[in-house]
């Protein structure tokens, strides 16, 4: 929205096309039409729904990310590719658009149609996902594949694994879904693709990161990090919170974003240690955000010091609940010490950007690369919900709150995700180029209309590694060539050298024989 923002005030008509009244809800956006997606579509398939009734019940499912991923992928393609293709294409014959900007996950709907109508498209995501990267570096992996996300320390046989099997396991697991949606595809006369990365390699992806919370890495000129996005203007502090902040000088904020689901366990055992720690003077202040957390149920908890009817109705004074806040003025607030928060992309930006150290439960998608990523950079510590404690999680907090290098480094971060915060312009620009390129390399069809082959319309940003093949382009060949030679070469001149040895050594030989036959003998 940032960016679509930026290009219509360069004078740009922009559409956003999307299941919810985003551009009604803030102040910054409402300029932006929007074609309101009809919720039916997109009610076939809750992502909520399907997370409470497989990703949070089944244990042995819990803890195989991969599968979650796989699973929640395949509900989306059977369900929701052919309504929402055909509402995309309803869209694109009204306003006829000259570029289309596609949210990557689970969008192949918005892909597949700027290709078949030979539209420039340019794909945005919030993170440089190993599942995104043609070709990912081999010291770069991915918590979903149950690899670290940097593969530095790692020993031999998890590189080898992480390298190698994990990156087999995953084609292998995708392989179903990538059928199911060609079997979508030609429902609507899409050619079939068999990437499971989809229609993206040869086009421009924005990544709404940047380095210091990235593992670095050498990417392509079709990836470009312009994060994080920040928006100009958030929502203030309402009177409550502004009162409680100013009362409680050392506040924790609690929120797990809109998706995740919290078993009644793991909130008891996070309010727990909340109390042990206002006990222990530790802190003396949480603001928690239940977001769309169903609290009726958490009534009946007893697991707690205080009963949960006090603190969820706002009787207990260190302790303010609110469905929802204004996250970026409460992290902001310099009375707010500490995030503990899932671990998504948005809610790190908003916290690297406040320099607010940060506690992460992560849930699941790239809430766990996230949490690696931040504890990586030295502004965070993580928890799981498959052995949480509270003892783990006082002492915890206790260290983020007191040793000086998790302050350090969340100033360090903070600095560089404020100068970085400036690329969404970059963004806008590069949107312009992909356009700009587009009128100059596009081609009429039989029709008379203008078309794109998004597939070489960036061919100078194409490295020509990846049209010359995995051998040619790394130059296996060429090295392979070298070694014959040098092995050859070698082979040759320790052949000689032996001949020669064998030469000398056998003359040698003979003048010693002839030297002892021609010695005279005694007597």
């Amino acid at each position: 929205m940032e960016i679509c923002k930026i290009l219509m005030d360069r004078g740009y008509n922009v559409t956003l096309a999307a299941p919810e009244n985003f551009t009604a809800q803030s102040i910054s956006y409402s300029l932006i039409p929007q074609v309101i997606i009809d919720r039916k579509i997109m009610s076939s398939i809750d992502l909520k729904r399907l997370s409470k009734e497989r990703v949070y019940t089944d244990d042995d499912f819990k803890r195989n990310y991969l599968k979650q991923t796989i699973y929640l992928a395949k509900g989306m393609i059977n369900t929701v590719y052919v309504p929402l293709y055909n509402v995309y294409k309803e869209i694109v014959e009204d306003i006829n658009p000259d570029l289309f900007l596609c949210d990557y996950y689970l969008n192949h709907p918005c892909f597949d149609l700027a290709w078949k109508l030979g539209k420039p498209v340019v794909g945005i995501t919030s993170t440089i996902s190993y599942f995104l990267i043609v070709s990912p570096p081999p010291y770069k992996s991915d918590p979903m594949l149950g690899c670290p996300v940097n593969m530095e320390n790692e020993s031999f046989y998890n590189r080898f694994r992480c390298a190698l099997i994990s990156p087999l396991q995953f084609i292998w697991s995708a392989n179903e879904n990538l059928v199911d949606l060609n079997v979508q595809r030609a429902k609507v006369g899409v050619e079939p693709h068999w990437n499971p990365r989809g229609r993206i390699s040869n086009i421009l992806m924005l990544f709404d990161s940047f380095l210091g919370f990235e593992i670095s890495s050498v990417e392509s000129p079709l990836h470009q990090e312009i994060g994080p996005i920040m928006s100009d203007i958030y929502p203030g502090l309402t009177p409550v919170l502004d009162s409680f902040l100013v009362t409680h000088p050392r506040t924790i904020y609690f929120a797990i974003g809109t998706y995740a689901v919290l078993s009644d366990q793991i909130v008891a055992a996070i309010l727990k240690s909340f109390l042990k720690l206002i006990d222990q003077d530790v802190i003396d202040g949480v603001i928690w955000a239940t977001m769309n957390a169903d609290t009726s149920k958490l009534m009946s908890l007893s697991d707690t010091d205080i009963s949960m009817s006090v603190i969820l109705n706002n009787n207990y004074s260190h302790i303010h609940v609110t469905k929802r806040a204004p996250q970026f003025a409460i992290l902001s607030h310099e009375n707010t010490k500490l995030f503990l928060s899932h671990g998504g992309v948005s809610s790190s930006h908003e916290a690297l950007y406040n320099a607010k150290p940060m506690l992460i439960l992560p849930i699941f998608g790239d809430q766990l690369g996230n949490a690696q990523k931040l504890e990586l950079a030295g502004v965070a510590l993580r928890i799981s919900e498959f052995n949480l404690n509270v003892n783990d999680i006082i002492l915890k907090v206790k260290r983020l709150l007191n040793e000086e290098n998790f302050k350090g480094n969340a100033k360090r971060l903070q600095f560089l995700a404020k100068i970085n915060s400036k690329r969404k312009y970059r963004g806008a620009d590069l949107i312009e180029v992909v356009m700009n390129t587009a009128k100059h390399e596009g081609f009429k069809n039989e029709s008379g209309v203008p078309k794109v082959d998004n597939e070489k319309l960036l061919k100078d940003w194409i490295t020509p590694d990846t049209r010359m093949g995995y051998v040619r382009g790394n130059y296996l060949d060429v090295y392979g060539a070298a070694i014959i030679l040098v092995l050859t070469t070698s082979s040759g001149l320790s052949y000689i050298l032996l001949m020669i040895t064998r030469y000398f050594y056998a003359k040698w030989l003979g003048n010693m024989n002839s030297q002892e036959f021609s010695r005279p003998k005694r007597e």
